[in-house]
């Protein structure tokens, strides 16, 4: 909860998000469902900050962290204690926050995904950010407060997950003087890329190549498919199957590439692109995200179905050709 009293607000400067965390007492940070590196390290960074604000905080989701990142968090709570209050990081949706936002509302929503429409009782949400955790030591800065290595190396992992290790058009100068910082501030980046990528099974190499397997190419568009099936026959899960994405990516010509994954409510879809906005389409199935990279869920469908939909939404926009 608060110390005070702040001003419900629609769009704030970074000084009034400063002035709010100086004004908090007990809260609890939680991010989006189906976590992510900068979903975790944002987190992370937050609650480092506030630690050294002397506010006392709490990390608090009814997922799991995943395990290449719980590292950054190790512990959580699974449900909102009693008397704290609640900020939302890298959410850009109040349906899709790791826990309910409670009938008093969020205090803070701290966000990246330029299709935010403000959920909380104060809001900053920047498109231009190259990820949530960008934000996040910005608020150091504006506070005054030093980013230790813990930190950074948090910051760092937002930064690098979210532009695909610095090779995504959402990267500006300024966040590759950020990284410089946070090398500065004690980051290996040799160390932070084993501790994310040095953590797989080989489960989770068989069901990547399960989902290459299962990829067509349709003209410009990619679409890999995975469903319970391959999860019985590999050992493998749904989130071990995201790993694939950049691997489509890597096909000559091929401009929008979609990974479609079976989970219990439906078909949970991630797109990609370099040129064509995904957000516009991911947003025509109930989702949203950002105009490269955006995902949404179709649910009651299976992949093979979600397919058939994905496709008729880009027939006559991008060139689909032939199935290969």
């Amino acid at each position: 909860m608060q110390k005070g009293n702040t001003a419900q607000t629609e769009s704030s400067t970074l000084a009034e998000v400063a002035e709010v965390l100086r004004g908090l007492d007990r809260v609890a940070v939680t991010t989006h469902v189906g976590a992510d590196g900068d979903a975790i390290g944002s987190s992370a960074a937050l609650l480092g900050l506030l630690e050294k604000l002397g506010v006392e905080a709490v990390f608090c989701h009814e997922e799991d962290v995943p395990n290449y990142l719980r590292w950054m968090i190790p512990e959580q709570e699974r449900q909102l204690p009693e008397g704290y209050g609640l900020i939302t990081l890298d959410t850009s949706r109040a349906d899709r926050t790791g826990v309910p936002i409670p009938d008093s509302g969020a205090t803070l929503n701290i966000d990246h995904h330029a299709d935010n429409p403000g959920y909380a009782r104060t809001n900053y949400v920047d498109g231009a950010a190259a990820a949530t955790a960008e934000i996040v030591a910005r608020l150091f800065a504006e506070l005054g407060v030093e980013l230790d290595k813990r930190a950074a190396e948090a910051v760092y992992t937002g930064i690098r997950t979210d532009t695909g290790g610095f090779r995504y058009r959402n990267i500006s100068p300024e966040t590759h003087e950020l990284a410089a910082d946070l090398l500065r501030a004690g980051v290996v980046p040799a160390e932070v890329d084993d501790r994310i990528n040095r953590t797989g099974t080989i489960e989770q190499l068989r069901v990547v190549g399960a989902t290459l397997q299962n990829a067509e190419r349709y003209g410009e568009v990619i679409v890999a498919t995975v469903d319970d099936e391959d999860y019985r026959r590999t050992g493998g899960t749904e989130l071990d199957s995201k790993e694939a994405i950049d691997a489509l990516r890597t096909v000559a010509g091929v401009d929008v590439v979609a990974h479609l994954r079976q989970v219990p409510k439906g078909t949970k879809g991630s797109l990609r692109s370099e040129k064509f906005d995904v957000q516009e389409i991911a947003q025509g199935f109930g989702g949203g995200g950002h105009r490269l990279a955006a995902g949404f869920t179709l649910e009651g469908l299976t992949p093979e179905e979600a397919k058939e939909k994905l496709l008729g939404a880009l027939r006559g926009r991008l060139d689909l050709g032939e199935k290969r």
